[in-house]
């Protein structure tokens, strides 16, 4: 059955019905098996265990293939995004927290009233698909505000050569190499997109998605950060508002800063701790990611598919994942309350 990213709530609280309170959470193939541990609580907290760290995942990814070749090692994601995942889940926290704090108390929270410019965010394609403005409490609609009420920023600047970066369509035609490799599940990601794509396709429908849900203004452009760069500035000289820029990549921000344009880097943790703690809502974000970017993850009594055959661009729009239940006990109370909330939104 097919169930949106804000249900998934929904299914552990199915599992916790069936006692089933810790739930490994794996993907198929036996050299990378248990990638975290979720352990559900009954006052809404949950801890996860991170079963690998980042190095030690980097460590598994690399033996796959000699084993099973190139194709099998491509599909999984790399460390970093593993890494990211856990960020954006809420459950890590980013390694320069401070710095990016103290960017936006200096760049944000425009006073409006006393004719202040609005300050607009832009984001690099490296960080688009990971909703860091919602992590960080700076979104323009659900971020934290001050002791005078304002938000953080108010709005977005989406450059349209972002989207042209995220727009990946390579597939997966190599099923049958990806069946030996990691198993049976994996026959139905045929035709999906493989590997980094499906980061790519993470960040293309978040870029829709702001441009839907949020105040943004469009800025046209080519690809690459010389141009990007170039026409933010143009923005902010052009324009009653002031774009700030994120991204991962060192030196777009220091070619942005160099242009003028405010831009802060995004650093990531090297590694995981053992264990955190955080709510079922954070475990819900952290199954989401992992069912995408792995393209299937087994828990007890039920398998996540991100991506299956006949996954289209309505499903990712509506960030919906197939999930296959394994149990007869799981599958009727999944229908039942689904209906119930079905019809209590109707």
């Amino acid at each position: 059955m097919h169930v949106e990213r804000q249900r998934l709530m929904v299914l552990l609280n199915a599992l916790f019905d069936q006692d089933v309170h810790s739930i490994p959470v794996e993907h198929p193939c036996d050299e990378i098996g248990e990638l975290v541990r979720i352990e559900l609580e009954d006052n809404g907290r949950a801890s996860v265990r991170f079963t690998q760290g980042s190095l030690t995942y980097q460590d598994n990814r690399e033996s796959i293939p000699a084993k099973y070749g190139e194709a099998a090692y491509d599909d999984l994601p790399d460390a970093q995004t593993y890494t990211r995942t856990m960020v954006a889940s809420g459950h890590i926290e980013l390694a320069n927290l401070d710095a990016i704090s103290k960017f936006v108390n200096r760049h944000g929270y425009a006073d409006l009233e006393a004719g202040h410019d609005p300050v607009v965010v832009g984001l690099d394609a490296n960080i688009m698909p990971w909703r860091l403005p919602e992590v960080l409490g700076i979104d323009s609609e659900t971020g934290d505000r001050d002791d005078r009420g304002r938000r953080p920023t108010n709005g977005y600047a989406l450059a349209t050569g972002v989207k042209e970066e995220l727009d990946w369509h390579f597939k997966q035609y190599n099923t049958h190499e990806l069946t030996t490799a990691f198993g049976e599940e994996f026959e139905r990601l045929d035709s999906q997109p493989a590997g980094a794509n499906r980061e790519g396709l993470l960040g293309l429908y978040e870029y829709r998605r702001l441009r839907t849900n949020r105040t943004v203004d469009i800025v046209e452009c080519e690809t690459g950060d010389e141009a990007i760069i170039e026409r933010y500035r143009k923005f902010n000289e052009e324009s009653r508002k002031k774009a700030i820029l994120f991204s991962n990549d060192r030196e777009f921000v220091e070619r942005s800063n160099s242009a003028c344009v405010p831009a802060q880097h995004i650093e990531y943790p090297v590694d995981l701790p053992r264990k955190v703690t955080g709510s079922w809502t954070d475990a819900c974000e952290l199954l989401y990611y992992l069912s995408v970017l792995f393209g299937v993850v087994t828990l007890p009594k039920a398998t996540i598919y991100g991506v299956w055959n006949g996954k289209d661009g309505r499903h990712w729009q509506h960030e919906q994942l197939d999930v296959d239940c394994r149990s007869p006990k799981i599958d009727p109370q999944l229908n039942r309350d689904f209906r119930i909330l079905d019809s209590v939104n109707h």
